[in-house]
């Protein structure tokens, strides 16, 4: 009797091993496709991810030289006026943004909104010292939000805007409000100027400045970005909205 279960225990067991050998290699066959497409579609990510890399260093070159063309313009316009003093002074603050450039700016896809602020003080300290006393900044800075990282000269280019296209046609006292804020998960980024405006408030007719901060911040983020341009009662906005993102997340 043990003898016949003996028999029918190897003959089972040669009966199986071939089923499951065939079993166990097609799984082997599934598992390799699984494992090869899993390694292709790494492989697209990686490359979806250089390329919205490199189309995001191009559009953040396309912003760099207009700062460079501004303070220089007021360097010019400081010269004209004998203001060599000022002139010497306007050049330190120059340098503080090319400082920052090399720095940060192309290194970094994002950075401090602090430093941000930092090396767009230095162009408003230039046009302070065009304007004098006529013109006016404020600061309004949420605590909560101030933390949060920030694409480079997102804010420089909403100021150079303010002045391009606003201040610097304005007659009289001139003012300028920067403004921070949170707002749950996103933080809000808002430059107000009492400029005469542009007339046209699409900002993929107003120049490469705000469209290309719309297509910079949508490669960076897969949560909800906007960029607006805006008019109300008598003073231009231009205001960002991004994911609130603190240094461990950056």
């Amino acid at each position: 009797m043990i003898n016949e279960t003996v028999f029918t225990i190897i003959v089972l067991f040669c009966l199986g091993l071939p089923i499951a050998s065939f079993v166990i290699l097609i799984l082997l066959v599934f598992f390799e496709k699984e494992f090869d497409y899993l390694q292709l579609e790494n492989k697209k990510i990686e490359m979806e991810n250089e390329l919205h890399k490199m189309e995001y260093l191009r559009l953040s070159q396309q912003i760099q030289p207009h700062f460079l063309f501004n303070s220089l313009n007021a360097l010019l316009s400081l010269g004209r006026l004998g203001r060599n003093r000022d002139i010497v002074y306007a050049l330190e603050e120059l340098a503080q943004f090319l400082r920052y450039r090399y720095k940060y700016a192309d290194k970094e896809i994002l950075v401090p909104f602090i430093t941000e602020l930092k090396i767009t003080q230095n162009y408003l300290s230039i046009q302070k010292i065009r304007f004098g006393d006529r013109l006016s900044i404020e600061y309004h800075v949420d605590e909560h939000a101030k933390s949060t990282y920030i694409p480079p000269y997102l804010l420089q280019t909403f100021v150079e805007n303010a002045f391009k296209h606003g201040l610097e046609k304005k007659r009289g006292d001139k003012r300028l409000i920067i403004s921070l804020k949170r707002e749950g998960s996103w933080v809000t980024l808002s430059v107000t100027d009492n400029g005469p405006g542009m007339g046209d408030f699409d900002i993929k007719k107003n120049g490469t400045g705000l469209e290309n901060i719309r297509k910079r911040l949508s490669l960076l983020f897969d949560l909800h970005t906007e960029v607006s341009l805006s008019r109300q009662q008598n003073v231009t906005i231009a205001r960002a909205i991004w994911p609130f993102t603190p240094e461990g997340e950056k």
